[in-house]
């Protein structure tokens, strides 16, 4: 029916697309909504102003994400003529709103509502109308979107994913496959592309003695480790609780390996490797 006064349509919105943007201490969804205004006959035409507006994921039974506040608050005029008008509106999420849509998403399109309730003015009178916009995105819209806000450049933790891995271009090359398998939803890859750089790590810094030499003090006498030879156990203990994103086990990988566990390997891993690159700036 659209946005409507006394059975008259006023404007018929659709959503258009989604993109979005950085914030500081979150991330900005940006809704592009369409409007098709109508012409209007009568000499005092309506006005149409719109305030913040509600919106919810539909996948999760009508989940109320927050309120999003349009880029201007009439983004159309009313007249003799027909015309078309399109209009931004901004949802901020923080991390942790964003990691709950992204668990409840799990790699998937999503759908959500946008709620418009615009005010519709007219000479003495104040009148308030009510639309639903239903946004309908597939996952390569989605992922588009999450990458322009900078979703999964910083895990939810606050571990940075470094952007500069100091010539180290295969690693780089396996962190970076490994946040992109997170956003899709390809959890079992994730980890086995964290065991990949993790390996390349060790072989790069040729340090795969010094962590032999680490395991067995840590069995022999795990008081005796210093602090980088503790990091190396730790190096290892996750390379084997990756190790089985290689190899079968008869557990289908989508059960063995979930959001948990592709978010601890990733998480882990790249506080592993910043902490390396550290460590070798460090001794110059």
């Amino acid at each position: 029916m659209g946005i409507s006064l006394y059975s008259q349509t006023i404007a018929e919105p659709r959503f258009e697309g989604i993109s979005g943007m950085r914030f500081a201490g979150g991330y900005v969804l940006r809704f592009t909504v369409v409007f098709n205004v109508l012409s209007w006959e009568t000499s005092t035409p309506p006005i149409v102003v719109f305030g913040p507006t509600r919106i919810s994921l539909n996948d999760a039974g009508g989940l109320f994400l927050g309120t999003a506040l349009p880029e201007v608050p009439q983004p159309f005029r009313v007249g003799g003529h027909g015309s078309t008008s399109r209009v931004l509106f901004d949802l901020l999420l923080t991390p942790a709103a964003m990691e709950q849509v992204e668990r409840l998403r799990n790699g998937q399109g999503v759908t959500l509502t946008i709620a418009l309730q615009p005010e519709i003015r007219m000479p003495g009178e104040l009148l308030v109308g009510f639309e639903n916009v239903l946004c309908q995105v597939n996952v390569a819209a989605w992922l588009v979107a999450l990458e322009q806000a900078g979703y999964g450049r910083s895990m939810l933790f606050e571990v940075p994913l470094p952007a500069d891995l100091q010539g180290l271009d295969v690693v780089a090359e396996r962190l970076e496959a490994a946040r992109k398998h997170l956003v899709q939803g390809h959890y079992s890859d994730v980890v086995a592309a964290c065991r990949l750089a993790l390996e390349d790590l060790t072989k790069s810094l040729g340090q795969k003695a010094d962590q032999n030499a680490a395991l067995q003090l840590h069995r022999s006498d795990k008081q005796q480790l210093d602090l980088a030879q503790r990091e190396l156990v730790m190096r290892q203990a996750l390379t084997d609780f990756t190790n089985l994103a290689h190899h079968t086990t008869g557990v289908p990988m989508g059960e063995l390996f979930d959001r948990n566990a592709a978010q601890l390997a990733l998480g882990s891993t790249a506080a592993l490797i910043c902490s390396a690159l550290r460590r070798r700036v460090m001794r110059g």
